[in-house]
């Protein structure tokens, strides 16, 4: 039974048990990071998607143990291009210090190629990129404002199913718009709240078992009303909360069971989800441009790109209608 957490709660108690699993629409969740036996055992991860009619751009800092990274990745879906860099710094011990909550603090990586910064002030937030040699001698300039334009998000907590200080924490945070330049070498995006979108995808996760995740994200209008969509999962007992959901108007509507057929190892095969007898039926079509599929493998991530088809009607909701609607799968070791 999903549990809808409503009012603050701690995610550990002070021996370090996971205390109240569950899920919130606003973030609710705090993690005390001194009550974590093991530093090695854990990872924390910022991403921002940012897309439009001409490209997606996904960037992520996270540091797991000792390392931390950098990632930034750019599909342009005029050229059919991907073009994507990570780098690592070693020995990192939590250097980066991380943010303990989603709501405030920032996220920063430096070395000597590269600065990215996701910045979070009282009114909006902020990202800035200085990425030299990013992609064949390309360098990369980013400058972005994100506005949230919704007040509800996705926010979970879900405990490992055999350590009961294990667990998976995570916002997810459509509905925000981007303005602002996106560089690359002698290419220039030039992004306006009217037509770009962004989400943030935030995790934190304490757990020493390896585990396959997967996700599909959407993060959109349909009919000019603010869509976004996901299905996630593959870590820990999601009995009390689970990730799968979609917002519709600003509005998020849990979904407790979606089943998913496809395949990994053909990433060219449409995957199809479902849930309930016919509260989602939806079909993920990888996108082909100039013979090309348009994925990229990057590390012990995947990335496929595509259209969504499809319906979504839940008891007591309007019934949503997904023609080519832009979406991506992930896959990771996590």
């Amino acid at each position: 039974m999903q549990k809808e957490i409503r009012t603050e709660s701690q995610v550990l108690s002070p021996e370090g048990r996971v205390r109240n699993p569950g899920w919130s629409r606003t973030p609710l969740f705090y993690l005390d990071k001194s009550l974590l036996k093991n530093r090695f055992s854990f990872s924390e991860k910022d991403s921002f998607v940012i897309s439009n009619s001409d490209m997606t751009m996904h960037l992520s800092i996270e540091e797991n143990g000792i390392v931390s990274q950098v990632s930034a990745l750019i599909v342009d879906y005029n050229t059919g291009s991907i073009e994507h860099k990570s780098l690592r710094n070693y020995m990192s011990f939590g250097r980066l210090n991380m943010p303990q909550t989603s709501t405030n603090g920032d996220t920063s990586f430096v070395n000597s190629r590269v600065g990215m910064n996701f910045l979070n002030t009282a009114l909006n937030r902020y990202i800035r990129c200085e990425f030299v040699n990013f992609y064949k001698d390309k360098n990369l300039y980013i400058n972005l404002e994100l506005s949230e334009e919704t007040d509800e998000s996705l926010n979970v907590l879900i405990p490992d199913k055999n350590n009961p200080k294990g667990f998976l924490l995570k916002r997810f945070l459509p509905g925000m718009r981007a303005s602002g330049v996106v560089k690359l070498g002698g290419a220039e995006y030039n992004l306006s709240k009217e037509n770009t979108h962004a989400y943030l995808n935030w995790t934190r996760l304490y757990s020493g078992e390896k585990a396959c995740y997967h996700g599909l994200y959407a993060n959109t209008e349909i009919d000019g009303k603010q869509f976004a969509l996901c299905l996630s999962g593959g870590i820990g007992d999601v009995s009390m909360g689970g990730e799968n959901c979609y917002f519709y108007r600003g509005v998020a509507h849990k979904l407790a069971s979606v089943k998913a057929s496809g395949t990994e190892e053909k990433p060219h095969k449409p995957w199809r989800f479902t849930a309930g007898s016919s509260a989602l039926d939806i079909t993920f079509k990888p996108t082909i441009k100039g013979g090309h599929l348009l994925h990229k493998k990057c590390g012990k991530k995947t990335f496929i790109f595509g259209k969504l088809y499809g319906t979504i009607e839940q008891m007591n909701s309007e019934k949503i209608t997904l023609d080519a609607v832009p979406a991506h799968l992930e896959f990771s070791m996590a």
